[in-house]
């Protein structure tokens, strides 16, 4: 027994643990699991934690959560929660795009051909 009480997170006690979550409202959760879901998919999106699938999941999660919070919580959690989620989308965007640019360098040839094909086009109209 005295190595159970040992395991136990700063001494605390089933009961206790028992209490302190009686004591928390989903709504508290709710905005716990909204921050963290922001702070995550930000973090998944930047070095070499990029995931864009877990990034994806967190956007989805908060989309999922933002009527609720709404509702459930307050307008202007809701509004905090609205901005960063479209901050998160637009990181979200720019790190495909990011990952993209490396495929996208071939983009100035197709500009260069189209000043060639343009080239190319004068002397066939001439023709």
């Amino acid at each position: 027994m005295a190595e159970a009480e040992k395991q136990a997170p700063e001494g605390v006690s089933a009961d206790q643990a028992a209490e302190q979550l009686r004591a928390i409202k989903v709504a508290d959760l709710i905005v716990q699991a909204a921050s963290g879901l922001v702070s995550l998919g930000f973090v998944r999106l930047a070095g070499e934690q990029r995931d864009f699938a877990q990034a994806r999941l967190a956007i989805d999660s908060l989309r999922a959560l933002e009527p609720i919070v709404r509702e459930q919580v307050s307008g202007e959690f809701a509004e905090e929660l609205k901005r960063a989620l479209t901050s998160l989308q637009l990181a979200f965007a720019e790190a495909v795009n990011e990952k993209a640019a490396p495929d996208s360098s071939a983009e100035p040839e197709p500009e260069a051909e189209s000043g060639e094909s343009s080239a190319a086009d004068a002397p066939g109209s001439g023709e």
